[in-house]
């Protein structure tokens, strides 16, 4: 077996997907911070107002959710962080949102990567949907999680007699 050969075809073969990936991520993380400068997250985040009822979660959950949606689980953890630091949702909100996009984050840039593989956009897009709200919502009507005397201001401590 030629080594060299098989090296530099392995090379070849991971720095081109490397550049289709960068084509790929690169626009859309422009094109996305951009709609978040114009305000543009906030009004699609309204969409998920039924959605968030379904789970019964405080509308304000809906705009950490719509950034792990859009932008993945770094920039949706920032804002996540930012909701729970100013105690616009309390920790069963935290944890259900987290659930769904641990199941369903990054669903543009994700998706595309696996559609370049070979993959089905549709295919992947509404399966991880559907998941991600079944998960959810069977975790929403999990009574431990039922806990609504939590003080997120005392450093984000469960109230274990609630828990």
């Amino acid at each position: 077996m030629d080594y060299v050969a098989f090296l530099k075809d392995a090379i070849s073969g991971s720095l081109d997907q490397v550049m289709i990936m960068g084509a790929i991520i690169i626009p859309l993380m422009l094109i996305l911070e951009i709609a978040k400068d114009f305000g543009v997250m906030d009004k699609f985040s309204m969409t998920l107002r039924p959605l968030m009822k379904l789970f019964k979660v405080s509308d304000k959950g809906s705009i950490p959710i719509m950034a792990g949606l859009v932008f993945g689980i770094g920039y949706g953890a920032g804002v996540i962080i930012d909701s729970a630091k100013s105690g616009d949702l309390n920790y069963r909100d935290l944890y259900l949102i987290n659930i769904f996009l641990l199941v369903c984050h990054s669903i543009f840039e994700d998706t595309a990567l696996f559609v370049v593989l070979g993959a089905d956009f549709t295919f992947l897009v509404v399966s991880r949907l559907i998941l991600a709200i079944i998960v959810t919502l069977i975790f929403s009507r999990w009574k431990k999680l039922m806990v609504q005397n939590v003080n997120l201001q005392n450093n984000g401590k469960v109230d274990n007699q609630h828990a």
